[in-house]
This record gives structure tokens, C-alpha cells and sequence, in this order.
């Protein structure tokens, strides 16, 4: 399974480190997002997750704060 992480506000894709420990087996990225608007952010997010489901069957999303807020408009 991939699992993708989404930062808050004033976060980083470094975040998702955090999270390899509670999902041993799988790999865990985050997404740099470079626009801050909820459409522009959005379809960052749905890009990246459209690039994810060519590669992988089981994608898992994990978000935080804005980032939860932005992958909804995704």
C-alpha cells in the first residue's frame, strides 16, 4: 500500500516521516504542495494521487490541519 501524507500550514512533506514507524511494510511519501488556494492545492493533490493509482492498487491518504482541508476539494 502507498500511503501519501498532506502537510498543514507551515508544514512540510518531511512530515511523513513520522508516520513510516506506524506503517511498516508500506511506503510512506508527502506531498510538497506549492500552491496555497483550496482549487489550485486540490488539484495538486488529485494529480498526485492520479499518478499513485497508475502505480498502486492500495493508496492511503493521511492529512493534516489545511492539508485535510485541501485534499476534500482534491
Amino acid at each position: 500500500m502507498q500511503i501519501l501524507y498532506i502537510h498543514g500550514k507551515g508544514g512540510s512533506a518531511e512530515e511523513s516521516e513520522h508516520y513510516k514507524p506506524l506503517f511498516p511494510g508500506d511506503e510512506v511519501i508527502g506531498l510538497d504542495y506549492q500552491t496555497f488556494s483550496p482549487w489550485e492545492t486540490g488539484q495538486e493533490i488529485r494529480s498526485a494521487v492520479d499518478e499513485l493509482a497508475r502505480k498502486y492498487e492500495d493508496i492511503c491518504l493521511i492529512a493534516n490541519s489545511i492539508g485535510a482541508f485541501f485534499s476534500m476539494k482534491a
